[in-house]
């Protein structure tokens, strides 16, 4: 898989963006703790010799954790459109020596777990600046009846301590995964403050009748944001 990860950055300084539906690419990833240091240093000098990045992109540390796929870090792409992946897979290397020494960092001390393609259903790019996101992975068997539901949840909520967001697995997730339902806030203590408003709150119990049984969980992870770029 670091092969089909590095063909692709070649092409961070040629994709045109439309204004089209907006997608994501999420790489799950183990590093060795041993050179987390040396391949954070070497992402960060390869994203800030960019002249341009269609994507904005974020390192993830997983600190909390239940899937079948065991990963430490998740490396995210969002680009505003579907056209900002038109080239990914193809091409080879960067040719730059920042890119040059980022792949040397990431065959050293990476490897990749699972590679998934995704498009936001309800998201705000804004949301990307609070650090911890507590991800639930669920399937969904009536998209319609949960989609419903969980609009009318979003717009009713007044959560000043973090946002929800509802995303597509379109490819590469886990068995049965069909949607992940991700809940952001500043850290792990907002985050549990928000939870408890949510929970005690009339917006959990009516979405709990709304949804029925139009979905299960599968698992769910914790992490927190530590590099952005270019959001």
């Amino acid at each position: 898989m670091k092969k089909l990860f590095f063909i692709t950055l070649a092409f961070f300084a040629s994709v045109n963006l439309n204004a089209q539906t907006p997608t994501w690419v999420c790489m799950n990833v183990s590093v060795d703790q041993n050179g987390q240091a040396d391949f954070v240093e070497a992402l960060d000098n390869f994203m800030e010799s960019l002249e341009l990045n269609p994507y904005t992109v974020t390192l993830n540390q997983v600190q909390f954790g239940s899937s079948d796929v065991d990963f430490s870090h998740q490396l995210c792409f969002l680009g505003q459109s579907s056209e900002a992946f038109a080239s990914w897979g193809i091409g080879g290397p960067p040719a730059s020596v920042e890119g040059v020494l980022f792949f040397s960092a990431f065959q050293d001390f990476v490897e990749v777990e699972q590679i998934i393609l995704g498009q936001p259903m309800i998201f705000e790019p804004s949301n990307l600046d609070s650090d911890f996101a507590a991800v639930f992975a669920l399937n969904v068997t009536d998209v319609q009846k949960f989609g419903s539901a969980f609009t009318k949840m979003v717009n009713s909520s007044n959560n000043e301590n973090g946002s929800f967001e509802l995303h597509d697995a379109v490819l590469g997730a886990e068995k049965d995964v069909t949607h992940y339902w991700v809940a952001r806030s500043g850290n792990i203590s907002t985050f549990l403050d928000g939870r408890s408003e949510f929970l005690s709150s009339g917006s959990a119990a009516k979405f709990i009748s709304d949804a029925g049984d139009s979905f299960e969980f599968v698992f769910g992870f914790g992490a927190r944001i530590i590099k952005r770029y270019n959001n």
